[in-house]
């Protein structure tokens, strides 16, 4: 995979990236601030009591993947003749053209994940980490492409309000629907505290 890096006036941004997914077969396209790291970058959504905010930043950096050098080189060469410096905006400038390392995308976002406190004694744990000591409950569940960690802050709560209330309730506790389960885990949760039938449901194909 190679990257395409573009210094890109803001009134280009949109129509360039529109250009490079649509007719110059980018895989993705992604904006950043040019002066990121510097003293001249900005927050794009502004703070209290300031003035809104500008709709993009005054210079900005396109980032498009491409499946091969081939396909980011004859899209550097179409963008630059097209709308290179010339331009009276002073047009695009071509950053950088890179190959990207072969990752396993996926195992490096899992790697940052760490064991998740619901409550005190109640834990959700990667397979990779040990289960801490102050666990009295813990469910493993590797993060993956379906949705549902317990770091969200919808999802903790839900599974903190299973487990607060899960001891006030008979064993066999009620039946549990988890809509739109993604990794399963309120499901999961309701399970090993006790509720007595749990379906989940989703729509994606790899949800639990």
């Amino acid at each position: 995979m190679f990257e395409l890096v573009l210094r890109v006036p803001q009134a280009r941004v949109e129509p360039l990236s529109d250009a490079l997914v649509d007719e110059l077969g980018a895989l993705a396209v992604s904006v950043e601030d040019a002066d990121a790291g510097t003293g001249a970058e900005h927050a794009l959504f502004g703070e209290p009591g300031m003035p809104a905010p500008a709709p993009g930043w005054a210079r900005s950096t396109l980032v498009a993947l491409f499946d091969d050098e081939a396909s980011a080189d004859a899209a550097a060469a179409r963008l630059l003749a097209e709308h290179g410096a010339a331009a009276a905006d002073g047009g695009l400038a071509l950053q950088a053209m890179r190959e990207l390392p072969d990752q396993d995308w996926v195992r490096l976002t899992q790697s940052q994940f760490d064991p998740v406190a619901i409550t005190e004694r109640f834990w959700v744990v990667p397979s990779w980490h040990a289960v801490p000591a102050q666990a009295e409950r813990a469910i493993r569940l590797d993060p993956g492409l379906a949705f549902g960690t317990g770091t969200h802050p919808t999802t903790r709560m839900c599974l903190r309000w299973i487990a607060r209330h899960a001891d006030a309730l008979a064993p066999g506790w009620e039946r549990v629907l988890d809509y739109g389960c993604g990794s399963g885990i309120l499901g999961i949760a309701a399970a090993r505290l006790g509720a007595g039938e749990v379906v989940g449901i989703d729509i994606d194909e790899k949800a639990v």
